[in-house]
């Protein structure tokens, strides 16, 4: 019997020390347990940050990021094409790079702003280029076109991601 009553003791400590460990609420001598103020919690004004998959560090600011300017495409090289009138997304996000694996955030689309723009300056010329773009909110629809100088090289579609690495010497035919 006092093995049982040892092990019904065991089980309470335990239960209170777990149950202050996840609560915030730290146990006083006489066992009971004595709340600790949290402090509020206010929102963020700071801009969020996302990550590259290539170095794990922090990108700046959509707005601060190369590129990211509303301007209109130069098409002297690779550039993009929305297709505002079938775009229900109200913000597309894109990556670039050369592949999958050696990509970077690039900028941040809105409804609102230039539908035709250049990619960076560094992939303007790149034999081979990788775009992957993600709306928001999700289910809203994308429709765009990678195009380098005069001819579509990829048309897209989605809802949620998409992806593709292309050359310059590919051809959609829906993309004019």
């Amino acid at each position: 019997m006092n093995r049982r009553a040892l092990n019904l003791v065991q089980l309470l400590v335990t239960s209170l020390f777990l149950l202050s460990a996840c609560s915030g609420e730290q146990p006083t001598s006489t066992g009971t347990v004595a709340t600790t103020p949290t402090p509020p919690t206010t929102p963020s004004t700071a801009p969020s940050t996302a990550t590259t998959s290539s170095t794990n560090q922090p990108s700046p600011p959509p707005a601060s990021v190369p590129g990211a300017a509303a301007t209109t495409a130069t098409r002297s090289g690779w550039w993009i094409r929305i297709d505002p009138a079938l775009t229900t997304a109200q913000v597309i996000t894109f990556q670039i790079g050369t592949d999958k694996l050696n990509r970077e955030e690039w900028r941040v689309w809105r409804q609102g702003d230039p539908a035709d723009f250049d990619v960076p300056a560094n992939y303007l010329q790149a034999p081979r280029l990788y775009i992957r773009g993600n709306v928001t909110p999700i289910n809203k629809f994308a429709s765009l076109c990678m195009m380098y100088k005069t001819r579509g090289v990829e048309h897209m579609e989605f809802n949620d991601d998409d992806s593709d690495t292309k050359t310059q010497t590919d051809v959609d035919f829906k993309c004019r």
